[in-house]
Order: C-alpha cells, then structure tokens, then sequence
C-alpha cells in the first residue's frame, strides 16, 4: 500500500476522478459522502481492480461523524497521509432573492464541512507525527465575484483563507495544505446548472467563451493537479492556490 488518503466529496464529480486517479497511482483511498450509492458503487469498482477503497457514509458537517470518519480511516491502515476536500453545494441566486436558509446551507457544507474534515485530519496528522498533505477545492468563486453566487463565493473565499492559515500553522509538522480552483468543469453541477438556464446552448457558449482556453475542463484535469499535491513532487508547496481554470483569472 502506498499512502491513505480520505476524499470528501466522492460520491461523484471531481471527487470521484480525483479517487480514481490516487487509487491509480497505489494509494489506499476512504470515499467519504453523504450519499451511500455512488461511493459504494466506486470503492467496489476500485477494489475489483485490485486497489485497497473504502467507502463511508458521513456528513462533513457534523463534527460527530467526521470525528467518527477519520477513525474509521486510522482503524483501516493506521494513519491518514492525505485529505482532499471536495464536498461541495451551490445555490444560484441574487443576493437579495438569497435566503438565510440558502446561505447557512452553503456556508456549512463548504466552509465549515471543510473546517472540520481538516481539523480532525490534522489532529490524527499531528499525533501520527508523519506529516501529510492536505488540498481543498476552493473556486474561481473564491477568487473573484460571480453573479448570483453570494454564499458561494463567500464559502469558496473562506476555504483560501483557511488553506492558508492551516499552512502558516502546521508547517514545523510537515503538513502541508493547499488548494485548488477550478474553472467550469463537466460536472453533474455543471449539467444541472446549464439546463436550468432559458438558453442552455448560449449559457454553455458563454461559459466557454469566458475561458482564454475556451472549452470546460475534464474532471481528470483538475484531479492531476490534486493528485500531484498530495505527492512527493510538491514538497516545498504549501499555502498556494492553485488556479485550475483555462486561464479564466488571468485575464
């Protein structure tokens, strides 16, 4: 076995690619979400393949069933080398039409989901006193502003912030956190995103248009950055944001 590695967010998505990329590379992976059928159906497919995956059912914001989650990584191969954070929600809608109810949901999903994987995570990192590597999704979103994605960018933005404190903070451990902003990726989000637009086909175009590179990204793009941060390659990175987006914030 190589590394341990816990992936919030696997059911599906960049989390799913970014499973199947570091089980790729011999790394024993826990797929963590809240919903059971697609990270059992992946950790299954993986092990058929010969790699070690395990799936378990949590919701990355209660604190009880993260604390529960990384125990059930140490109890399965006795340390957690890496966390990748990509549980993600988002609501689109103008900042007046955003609801209370809307803002605490996005807020405690991405941001504090993120607070507490990472909090547990470095804990057992810490105490294992091997180090370890630690990467957030955070966002073009958390970069600069977007219309109709307040509570959004406002998670995404305090994901960068907390990536870059926890860098400041662990690094005399050897931890090392970083994160990583995609672009528009060919998601389910992304799918649902654009059919729910009056024009999808002119909304898509848009999106594209927006990129210098001009196309939407793979999901396997964004996991070859996170895969190459959890790695040995990246050893003197740490508190960086990594913009994975076809130069959409160069411009």
């Amino acid at each position: 076995m190589g590394n341990a590695i816990m992936i919030t967010g696997a059911s599906g998505g960049i989390g799913a690619a970014v499973a199947r990329a570091v089980a790729a590379a011999g790394d024993a992976v826990l797929l963590v979400d809240h919903r059971a059928e697609g990270i059992e159906r992946l950790a299954a497919e993986l092990r058929s393949e010969g790699r070690q995956a395990l799936a378990h059912v949590a919701d990355i914001a209660d604190e009880d069933a993260v604390h529960d989650t990384v125990g059930a990584a140490l109890d399965a191969w006795d340390r957690i080398d890496g966390l990748v954070n990509c549980a993600a929600t988002m609501i689109s809608t103008p900042l007046t039409e955003t609801t209370l109810a809307d803002w605490t949901r996005v807020l405690t999903v991405n941001a504090t989901g993120t607070f507490l994987t990472c909090k547990h995570v470095v804990r057992a990192m810490v105490g294992q006193g091997l180090g370890g590597s630690i990467v957030n999704l955070s966002s073009i979103s958390g970069r600069v502003g977007l219309p109709n994605q307040p509570a959004y960018c406002a998670s995404k933005g305090a994901v960068l912030q907390l990536t870059r404190q926890i860098a400041a903070d662990y690094a005399g451990h050897n931890i090392r956190c970083n994160a990583v902003s995609p672009g528009s990726v060919r998601t389910d989000q992304l799918r649902t995103y654009l059919a729910a637009q009056p024009d999808p086909i002119a909304a898509e175009r848009q999106l594209v248009d927006s990129h210098p590179l001009h196309r939407i990204a793979d999901t396997s793009e964004v996991a070859a950055v996170i895969v190459f941060l959890l790695g040995p390659r990246s050893s003197f990175i740490t508190g960086a944001d990594i913009p994975v987006d076809g130069g959409y914030t160069a411009v």
